[in-house]
């Protein structure tokens, strides 16, 4: 396919001459358009559809599995047998609701690519638009990512802190063993966080 110029952004459109790939302004005349082969843009159209649809129902099912998650999790944390349990239930429950962010954030995308199709198809799609909606739902799943490392790290330490106290009350009678073969997971633990904080800088 030949490079196409955009008249009304400068854009040389690569994969497409129908629409400007940054501006989405049309690129052919209204004849050239309906004088085209209509399945070529009925598939595309019918793609990002089904798409739209496909994250929809994705993002409903998890936001089910959350609404679970979250109950049983919030049942140890307020329901527990004692404190140890009710401390164990708090990292689950952190990563639940984690997991209710991503399944709304799903679900809104959903219906945004559906409605930049609609924009798409009737010649009013904004380019600055689908960006920002593209950062913001990037953002929200680095913030999802966060909110998971803090659970698991929540959990590996306080695993840890409750391992080594018991160590520590039987010292003489081989828990300094256990003491000193906990520092291992300690600098595994630490080393996940400092490289989770290096990727996201």
């Amino acid at each position: 396919m030949n490079t196409v110029k955009c008249t009304n952004c400068g854009n040389n459109n690569i994969n497409t001459n129908i629409r400007c790939e940054k501006c989405g302004e049309q690129l052919i005349s209204n004849e050239e358009l309906d004088s085209m082969n209509p399945i070529i843009q009925e598939d595309t159209v019918s793609d990002a559809k089904i798409d739209s649809v496909a994250t929809i129902f994705s993002g409903i099912v998890i936001t089910l599995v959350g609404v679970i998650f979250s109950g049983v999790a919030s049942m140890f944390v307020f329901k527990g047998a004692d404190s140890a349990t009710k401390m164990v239930g708090i990292p689950f429950l952190i990563y639940s609701m984690a997991i209710l962010i991503n399944s709304i954030s799903m679900i809104m995308k959903g219906i945004n690519i559906n409605r930049n199709t609609n924009d798409y198809v009737n010649g009013k799609l904004d380019i600055d638009k689908v960006e920002k909606s593209e950062k913001n739902f990037k953002r929200m799943q680095n913030i999802v990512k966060n909110i998971h490392i803090f659970a698991f790290l929540l959990f590996w330490f306080g695993i840890l802190i409750v391992f080594d106290m018991n160590a520590i009350k039987s010292w003489s009678d081989g828990g300094n063993q256990k003491f000193f073969f906990s520092i291992i997971f300690w600098i595994t633990g630490i080393y996940i966080l400092i490289n989770h904080f290096k990727k996201n800088k």
